[in-house]
């Protein structure tokens, strides 16, 4: 994929203390367009490219907010598109 860990880390870093994965998507989408753009168009098989990456992001966050010590649950917020959906609220330990 071509949005790094390293970028995903440095942007939950810049988060703060409580955050969801929806929160992170956007902001990886804004700061990384490039990367988003070409991380989409890998993904232009399926029926919905959108959640195909978004889930693949949501897992690598995931990882990483483990990793860097926030705790998750489950949650719903509005996506990309605006509609509510569930993801993880993430809140530093």
């Amino acid at each position: 994929m071509k949005i790094s860990d390293e970028c995903i880390k440095d942007i939950i870093c810049q988060a703060g203390e409580s955050f969801d994965s929806h929160e992170i998507i956007r902001r990886i989408a804004h700061r990384e367009q490039h990367q988003y753009i070409e991380a989409l168009y890998e993904c232009r098989g399926g029926d919905f490219p959108f959640q195909t990456l978004h889930a693949s992001l949501g897992r690598r966050i995931t990882g990483i907010c483990e990793e860097l010590g926030y705790e998750g649950k489950a949650s719903s917020s509005r996506d990309i598109f605006g509609q509510d959906s569930s993801c993880i609220h993430w809140q530093r330990r």
